[in-house]
């Protein structure tokens, strides 16, 4: 690994994505909860108020990954916000119906009304967390993006080779490597961000809601670890072909020493078997300590510790997250139409002069980003409960 500006923007872009999962990950696993966990409307109620201060702030860690990905990496996030571009706008979609899922319900006192919010507020939060997983599944998978500088259009960049509306099928579709690689880690990552929201439910709340989020926590556990170990092993498979060496050599943009490691691993058919598993010894350690931590989580649930199963919570996806970084180091986007074809953190990246100029905006910036959300997080970080919520309404009646 060469510590670069190209590195250090591709860990940087990482832990901001890292930074969304793990802060928005939970309020959207709280409301895929939601009608789960919660059985009136005071309990329901509470739910809502267990995210309220915070939910709206986690999702700027969203658009900053997204900021930082458009320019440190523009020919990614073209390629990107292209070729997944109807599963990233159904995103935003089930992003913007959920505020509006959040600030509506309590307009109405009808029964029907808040209803039909609450099911709204669990159905978008589940579609968001599943998208999420598909998109980053069919990536690790390779899409069949094409290089069409390679072609002699140097003025295209990088294309998604396939059109709408058989595109956006296939991130779904189950008869397509990619397609069902996505689906099941989309499946896992819904299973993790409802362990994540069952973190902050007990570590937020006590009585029925807390007791009944222990409950489906001890359910959910089981089948997130046999879906981590199916995509983990599935992803030990994944092989991308190189159909020219030279024109790889050339295009993928690489320092030598990197090209050459990658083509020492090709075999004699140019195959680059077990693509994301080029650095095992890291990436073992860290899938192990992912495993660990999710066995962490499972007896800090059983002792209803919140904030001890937030943090499992928080390191399994850390720890599985960087995993995939790594394995994935230095392609950012794999093409299944052969490896030439590829986005690297190399060819896609700004130039050096943005880069630089960004680096030392981050390292300013970042700093009193995460202290003011660590702030409120502390103000906002007490019990609250059904019963605590019924005695504010009835001293509000009374006065």
């Amino acid at each position: 690994m060469h510590f670069d500006l190209q590195t250090i923007w591709a860990i940087l872009v990482t832990i901001l994505i890292a930074g969304y999962i793990v802060t928005d990950g939970f309020d959207l696993g709280v409301g895929i909860l939601h009608l789960f966990v919660a059985k009136n409307d005071i309990e329901r109620r509470v739910n809502i108020n267990a995210i309220g201060p915070v939910w709206d702030g986690n999702e700027v860690w969203f658009i900053t990954a997204g900021g930082a990905a458009f320019a440190a990496f523009p020919e990614l996030y073209a390629a990107l916000f292209s070729s997944l571009y109807i599963a990233l706008f159904v995103v935003l979609l089930a992003l913007i119906y959920r505020a509006v899922s959040f600030e509506f319900r309590s307009k109405e006192e009808s029964e029907g009304w808040k209803k039909f919010w609450d099911v709204s507020i669990t159905v978008s939060s589940f579609v968001v967390a599943l998208l999420i997983g598909v998109a980053i599944g069919n990536i690790l998978a390779g899409l069949p993006i094409k290089n069409m500088a390679i072609e002699g259009n140097k003025l295209l960049g990088f294309v998604y080779a396939e059109k709408f509306p058989i595109s956006f099928i296939n991130l779904v579709n189950p008869f397509k490597f990619h397609g069902l690689y996505g689906l099941l880690v989309g499946i896992t990552t819904v299973l993790f961000i409802v362990m994540h929201g069952i973190s902050w439910l007990l570590w937020k709340t006590e009585g029925t809601i807390a007791e009944r989020a222990r409950s489906i926590g001890l359910k959910v556990w089981l089948p997130f670890v046999i879906m981590y170990v199916i995509c983990t092993a599935l992803a030990y498979n994944i092989s991308f072909k190189v159909n020219n060496p030279e024109l790889a050599q050339k295009y993928l943009q690489l320092p030598p020493d990197m090209f050459q490691q990658i083509a020492s691993m090709l075999d004699s058919n140019g195959v680059l078997h077990h693509a994301l598993f080029r650095f095992p010894a890291i990436e073992l350690i860290l899938i192990v300590l992912a495993a660990l931590c999710a066995v962490g989580w499972l007896l800090a649930v059983r002792s209803v510790d919140g904030a001890k199963a937030f943090l499992f919570s928080t390191l399994t996806f850390l720890f599985a997250g960087f995993a995939v970084m790594f394995g994935a180091y230095p392609l950012a986007v794999p093409s299944s139409l052969g490896l030439e074809h590829s986005i690297t953190i190399y060819n896609g990246a700004s130039s050096q002069l943005t880069l630089t100029v960004m680096l030392i905006a981050a390292i300013i910036f970042t700093p009193i980003v995460i202290a003011y959300q660590a702030w409120v997080y502390k103000m906002f970080l007490f019990k609250i409960s059904p019963e605590s919520l019924r005695r504010e309404i009835e001293e509000a009646a009374e006065h």
